[in-house]
């Protein structure tokens, strides 16, 4: 008997997958957004949220900045930008004169990070288009 990847719910007969779709973040920017709300919520003695949709867990992107810090692709400032402005919940506005500098940090960060969570399937990646006509409007709009 082949493996049955779906449950039945009780008294209805209707089929049900047994674990819902995962849905990748956007941007490297809303899964860190993410993850650093569920690490302060931590902090706060409170329990992280849990849905069972996300591709992975506030540890995993942790441990893929520390990684970039460890190969020299970030440096400290970047982490400490991510840190204080992942705490506040939002990204710094490049219009304020103060914020400037920190939204050049927070992009160069995240930029590094994107990459690696896009290799993760972590962050939603290009949508490939399988028939040729797309390839080649694609290699047209940027000149190839």
């Amino acid at each position: 008997m082949p493996f049955d990847m779906t449950t039945r719910e009780a008294g209805s007969g209707e089929t049900v997958p047994a674990r819902p779709e995962i849905k990748p973040f956007a941007s490297a920017e809303r899964a860190w957004l993410w993850a650093a709300g569920c690490l302060a919520a931590r902090r706060a003695g409170q329990p992280a949220p849990r849905d069972p949709a996300m591709p992975c867990t506030p540890e995993t992107i942790l441990l893929r900045l520390d990684r970039l810090y460890r190969a020299r692709r970030i440096d400290l400032v970047h982490v400490r930008i991510l840190r204080r402005w992942g705490d506040r919940g939002r990204a710094p506005d490049p219009r304020r004169g103060g914020d400037r500098n920190d939204w050049r940090q927070w992009r160069a960060a995240l930029a590094e990070l994107e990459d690696v969570l896009r290799e993760l399937g972590i962050v939603a990646g290009f949508e490939i288009v399988p028939n040729s006509l797309g390839r080649e409007n694609f290699c047209r709009k940027i000149g190839l």
